[in-house]
């Protein structure tokens, strides 16, 4: 009776198991997945979680505040138009804070009537200390007081408890202040990397000469003078003020102080970004100076993003944009086979253990052991083991118990990677997809006097180009086809990054090629992994027809004229991102009643049919000779259709772009 309970006992324990198999390891995986998957939150957000207050800021992809009481009763309409320029910007930073989400805690942007948009979304807690008016801020005041980029004094984050500093750069629409946009960063990296220098104290002094960063003083520190409360300008010690001064004024060098304890030897190095400067007492030249370098490339990094963030902004209330696109082509793996392969494999473990031992007999101590084992085993504990009393069959069994716990911890291991790649991933797509749904355009562009039409057959995210165009002062229009030599995120950013700076220096500059270099010179250092953009930016004058063009690395447009001559709009320089300077200059040409432009990418006549033959140029252009004299959107419909046929039964989209632009008349 005993051998038969006992061994009742152990297939209820087995049995019990294998269900603990199927349950608790998909629970594992569920658990990973959500710690995977936790963070962005997709969609529009409110204060409280009402579907009645969402509507007025449905397609802000953010939290909102509506200062000081957040209170969606007092939203006027100018607010409601506010929330609704909004939506674009607010996936822009939604984009940077999930880009960099290791250094950016907090990003915002306030308008001057009220509105704050927010990620992370922090809009309950910001309901518990209401009333709360984002405009008394210091980061606020200072931005639209300097009516520049500025940067806070570090501080600890009430998140966090770490150290942390606010970048703020005010929002210019037609000339006036319109907000300010602000990003939190944690400079915990930044904190631990000085605590573990390799050589001497380091210290940072910001632009007033006070110390804003230091590490704990070591027993027996010598150098307190440097660490005194208030400006170093104002130090009694001529020669401490003395270094205050070169520090102050972005110079490099080394520096013998005579302190109250001893004489120092300080090296000091620029952070022209942030106006600190590094200072390292007994330190190495070479080494401060490439720190200083690296804490300076962060700095420059967060405000490149305020920037970018403001001028996006400033253009959304400005409300001239007429039309932006970007393609993002798939790429990459396929889907992670399903979690329930990991379960099944255990289960199978298990199985085999089971009807191995099934046509067994065991001694009640072997079987106590068992039991006590797959009890622990139950518990989560999978270095459980069991002993047996040195029998040939008990120890068999005992290895095998070890070889299923060893697997079930490895099927557990493998299980949980594959559920955080899988929701990295999912993480990823949710980003890209918020980045098509930013720079997707909601109209064709609108030019008096042309006729527009877009065509763009690529998507996913392997292949990045983007189309712009925008309304200027003086009775001019910009449109400008770019591509990124990346893809994915990355690629996308890219093109962010440069659509932003093109508006900016096209705006300030009015010319194509001035625009161009001063975009290069932004990208330069900037762009990651190498990637280059090329690019045809060109500007027409809508009174003389006449266009004034400059092209960095791009393939050449051609115009079609209304009697069927066919000009290449020929000058340029390498693609922009790859050199610190590039020799451009602006080039121009007459468009005449009937005349079409065709601005396209590659892509479009490297498109193969199923021989592997390429569409080329000679089709392009003959397709446009032959259509030249009806409307732009039906040139581009024809096109789509003709290089449909060509690819026959060739599946997927091609990676293809084309912007039509005809004078009318």
């Amino acid at each position: 009776m005993r051998g038969i309970s006992g061994m009742a006992r152990l297939s209820w324990q087995l049995l019990t198991l294998i269900l603990l198999a199927q349950l608790v390891v998909p629970a594992a995986m569920g658990a990973a997945s959500t710690i995977a998957g936790d963070g962005a939150r997709v969609g529009g957000t409110d204060v409280n979680g009402s579907s009645a207050v969402k509507a007025p800021g449905e397609a802000v992809a953010a939290g909102i505040w509506i200062a000081p009481d957040g209170d969606w009763e007092k939203v006027t309409e100018d607010m409601k138009e506010t929330l609704q320029s909004l939506a674009g910007p607010s996936r822009v930073l939604r984009i940077m804070v999930q880009e960099e989400e290791d250094l950016i805690e907090q990003g915002y942007i306030g308008t001057s009537d009220g509105v704050l948009v927010l990620w992370p979304d922090v809009t309950e807690t910001l309901q518990l200390i209401a009333p709360f008016d984002f405009r008394e801020r210091p980061w606020y005041l200072e931005a639209a007081r300097a009516g520049d980029t500025i940067w806070t004094k570090p501080y600890q984050s009430q998140t966090t408890g770490d150290i942390s500093i606010t970048c703020a750069t005010p929002i210019s629409a037609e000339g006036n202040l319109s907000g300010v946009v602000g990003m939190d960063v944690s400079l915990a990296e930044m904190d631990l990397d000085l605590a573990n220098f390799s050589s001497g104290y380091p210290f940072l002094l910001d632009g007033q000469g006070a110390v804003v960063m230091k590490p704990p003083t070591p027993e027996g520190f010598l150098w307190d003078e440097i660490l005194e409360p208030g400006s170093l300008l104002d130090s009694k010690n001529p020669e401490l003020a003395e270094l205050a001064e070169a520090m102050v004024r972005g110079e490099e060098g080394t520096a013998f102080v005579r302190l109250d304890k001893g004489s120092a030897r300080i090296v000091y190095a620029p952070l022209p970004s942030v106006g600190w400067s590094l200072g390292v007492a007994s330190g190495d030249q070479e080494l401060a100076a490439a720190k200083a370098s690296a804490y300076d490339q962060l700095f420059r990094c967060i405000s490149g993003h305020t920037e970018i963030l403001a001028l996006e902004t400033g253009e959304a209330l400005r409300g001239e944009s007429f039309g932006m696109g970007i393609s993002l082509r798939e790429g990459g793996p396929g889907p992670s086979r399903p979690m329930a392969l990991g379960a099944a494999a255990i289960s199978l473990l298990l199985g085999a253990i089971i009807g191995w031992w099934a046509g067994r007999r065991a001694s009640d101590p072997v079987l106590e052991a068992v039991a006590r084992g797959l009890e622990e085993v139950g518990r989560g504990d999978l270095e459980a083991r069991i002993a047996g009393d040195g029998s040939r069959g008990a120890r068999r069994l005992a290895e095998a118990f070890d070889e299923m716990a060893l697997g079930l911890k490895d099927r557990i291991a493998e299980s949980e990677e594959r559920s955080l790649a899988a929701g990295r991933s999912e993480k990823a797509g949710e980003v890209i997809a918020e980045v098509q749904r930013l720079l997707i355009p909601e109209r064709v562009p609108q030019i008096e006097g042309f006729e527009v039409a877009i065509l763009a057959l690529a998507e996913g995210r392997e292949c990045c180009h983007f189309y712009d165009g925008f309304e200027m002062e003086g009775g001019k229009a910009m449109v400008v086809l770019a591509e990124v030599s990346g893809k994915g995120l990355s690629a996308a950013m890219a093109a962010a990054v440069t659509r932003s700076h093109i508006r900016a220096a096209a705006r300030r500059l009015g010319d194509p090629a001035k625009a161009l270099r001063e975009t290069n010179q932004n990208l330069v250092g900037n762009v990651r992994n190498g990637m280059v953009v090329s690019c045809f930016c060109g500007i027409l004058d809508l009174s003389s027809h006449a266009l004034s063009y400059a092209n960095a690395g791009h393939v050449p447009p051609f115009i079609v004229s209304s009697d069927g001559f066919v000009d290449t709009l020929v000058g340029g320089a390498i693609a922009m991102g790859a050199l610190d300077h590039i020799d451009l200059e602006m080039e121009g040409w007459m468009i005449d009643p009937g005349d079409v432009l065709v601005i396209y990418n590659d892509g479009l006549i490297e498109v193969e049919d199923g021989d592997g033959e390429r569409f080329g140029t000679e089709s392009l252009i003959t397709l446009v000779k032959e259509n030249r004299e009806k409307p732009a959107q039906q040139i581009a419909k024809d096109l789509e259709r003709r290089i449909e046929d060509h690819m026959g039964g060739v599946r997927g989209r091609p990676d293809a772009v084309a912007v039509i632009v005809k004078r009318s008349g």
